[in-house]
């Protein structure tokens, strides 16, 4: 499982649920790309559907983790990444509580509006206005709870000056989650692995009654 850094964003349950729990839940890793549409049909059955009826039947019985798995050939999708991890880190340091339910909320309303950054939809806009554009979009979906301005400044690449390549806000975050993808040996989005192997039955064409089948299968 990724880093426990991460825990109050990318982990579905939170901590306040988990002190609570009788016993260690199964760790299931969704490994996804914010422009991938089978990761969106994914994304969208789990978090609307199969992890809530999960829950209700069987109480904290699995704990799914989200891992940023940015592909490279999606190029909005590098953006896309840095704008959630820096999101991410602002709601981990100025926690309200609910981190880990506004990043995953975050997190469908991309996948719900993943078209607006296919490679064509916006091509005619800089980096800068790119990271503009997906707070618009989202902020139009849900209150992100994050000063624009301030979330903005972790990712903007300021003009000017000698060549430089250092990166932004969220540059060691896009670089931790490449080595732990490329580390476990993931490459396809989307991927999920339940308990450290990865499980080819959970599918996007799956149904969420088929989906469901298959993490009951684990207990």
């Amino acid at each position: 499982m990724i880093s426990p850094k991460y825990s109050l964003t990318h982990y579905y349950l939170g901590l306040n649920t988990l002190s609570g729990a009788k016993k260690a839940p199964h760790i299931v890793n969704l490994y996804l790309d914010y422009t991938c549409p089978f990761s969106a049909k994914l994304f969208l059955k789990l978090f609307q559907t199969v992890i809530p009826n999960l829950q209700k039947k069987h109480p904290d019985a699995f704990q799914f983790v989200f891992v940023n798995a940015i592909q490279p050939w999606h190029p909005n999708s590098i953006f896309l990444g840095e704008f959630a991890l820096a999101y991410a880190k602002l709601l981990r340091e100025n926690p309200r509580g609910d981190e880990h339910e506004s990043f995953w909320k975050f997190n469908k309303a991309v996948f719900e509006n993943q078209k607006q950054f296919y490679d064509n939809s916006n091509i005619r806009l800089t980096r800068n206005e790119i990271y503009g554009q997906i707070y618009d979009v989202v902020s139009k979906e849900l209150n992100l709870h994050v000063d624009k301005d301030k979330l903005l400044a972790e990712l903007k690449i300021k003009e000017g000056g000698e060549p430089a390549n250092e990166g932004n806000g969220a540059t060691v975050d896009v670089k931790y989650f490449t080595r732990y993808q490329r580390t476990v040996g993931v490459h396809v989005t989307p991927s999920v692995t339940v308990d450290g192997i990865v499980d080819s039955s959970v599918s996007s064409g799956s149904s969420e009654d088929e989906l469901i089948k298959v993490f009951e299968s684990k207990l």
